[in-house]
């Protein structure tokens, strides 16, 4: 059912038992102990939208076609079934949200790490996009916060040996309840409070961070929000991204989701620009870039460990903070991969490393002249990918991209695509 072909550089598995992908990048990639699955929507090999009745949605049925394209990339694998580390799922709407949880609840024994933010969708048609990173390690640790009680009744965190994948915090109480309404920095505080504890129960501290995305309700909130983030951690920051979308309850200010590595050297990028939070030009680990584009928030530009490598989602800025590009997505796309490649290039790696990427857009209809751009910085076979609609924090941008890689990516990986 399925060709398996050498490439040069990769080993690609064309399979028909999963649907074409609606863009440059591949369906998965086994990698190391990984795998790495694209952001998947309830669509067939015939591009047919699952769950569709008298021209409205349904939600199970596009949950059932997602899983069902996750069994096709298992089987091309050669298995059954993965061990699911973190998943991410993107609702359209949130009235689908305990829907989503009995869903999932009935696909899976065993649950995830989980986030859940509500994002713009590529069609009108699609309530739920899934993306995963899972592993055929059977080494892994299922960590509870004792009395804390996550969507879909998900853990605190998954542990994969040195790695370690949080759900969603948001500023809330065990009972779930929201902490001090409006209050951008208490929800802040309460949330990272909840990373804190969920990182201890896996021994390891907001330093062992390398990545933290936040879905951010309301900008007018980001200055407070990032008083109470740089602190938590301190220089040098983790890669991040932050998003304006919804969360599931209209009080929640914020959520953060969270990758931590431990036991593993961690050397980061930076622009050599100082910033308001980019202060201390001497720190340890840390090789400065002056082609990056100065840090308006607490974040560092990336950071790689023995086999992984982080990079922040990044805009279309300029060395002195301008927009690039207002109102030219290309112009605007080429900024931030040209960006990412410096980042990369310091840290020792290329964008053929690139496994995973988190694309946020504006608006979807400069989604084909993104793609163009996009594709042409990588020989393929693509990574995979996410891509979701959601607001930035400058006005005039279009576009925000975010990367994960791995060393040798295209000589070591296993790349699957539809056929």
């Amino acid at each position: 059912m399925h060709r398996l072909m050498q490439g040069i550089m990769a080993h690609i598995i064309e399979s028909k038992e999963i649907p074409i992908g609606l863009g440059p990048y591949s369906n998965a990639i086994s990698i190391n102990d990984f795998i790495f699955i694209s952001g998947t929507l309830g669509f067939n090999r015939k591009k047919t939208t699952a769950g569709m009745q008298d021209g409205k949605p349904t939600l199970t049925p596009q949950i059932d076609q997602i899983f069902n394209t996750f069994k096709g990339i298992y089987k091309s694998l050669g298995t059954d079934a993965i061990n699911l580390l973190k998943m991410n799922a993107y609702l359209s709407s949130w009235d689908q949200y305990n829907n989503l949880s009995s869903s999932l609840q009935s696909h899976l024994s065993k649950m995830p790490a989980i986030s859940v933010n509500g994002h713009g969708l590529i069609n009108n048609g699609f309530l739920a996009e899934i993306d995963c990173i899972g592993t055929t390690s059977n080494n892994i640790k299922v960590i509870k916060i004792p009395g804390f009680t996550h969507f879909a009744n998900a853990p605190a965190a998954i542990q994969m040996g040195d790695y370690i994948f949080l759900s969603g915090f948001a500023g809330v109480d065990k009972n779930g309840k929201v902490v001090k309404k409006g209050d951008i920095q208490a929800q802040t505080k309460q949330a990272l409070e909840w990373v804190k504890i969920a990182l201890e129960q896996a021994g390891a501290t907001p330093k062992d961070v390398v990545k933290n995305h936040t879905t951010i309700v309301d900008w007018r909130d980001f200055d407070q929000y990032n008083a109470i983030y740089a602190e938590f951690y301190g220089e040098p920051y983790p890669t991040r991204a932050s998003i304006q979308g919804t969360l599931s309850d209209p009080d929640k200010l914020i959520e953060f989701d969270v990758i931590a590595i431990i036991n593993q050297k961690k050397q980061y990028v930076d622009t050599a620009i100082r910033g308001q939070y980019q202060t201390n030009i001497n720190r340890k680990n840390v090789h400065l870039d002056n082609r990056l584009t100065p840090g308006v928030a607490p974040h560092c530009a990336g950071i790689r460990t023995d086999d992984f490598i982080s990079i922040s989602g990044m805009v279309a800025t300029d060395l002195d903070g301008e927009l690039i590009g207002p109102g030219d997505i290309k112009a605007q796309t080429k900024a931030i991969m040209d960006g990412i490649t410096y980042a990369l290039e310091t840290l020792g790696s290329t964008s053929d490393d690139i496994v995973k990427s988190i694309v946020s857009l504006v608006d979807w209809r400069h989604y084909e002249e993104f793609n163009k751009i996009y594709e042409s910085y990588f020989t393929p076979p693509y990574p995979t990918r996410t891509a979701f609609q959601g607001g930035l924090a400058q006005y005039g941008l279009m576009i925000e991209i975010e990367v994960f890689a791995i060393p040798n990516a295209k000589k070591i990986g296993t790349y699957i695509i539809g056929a």
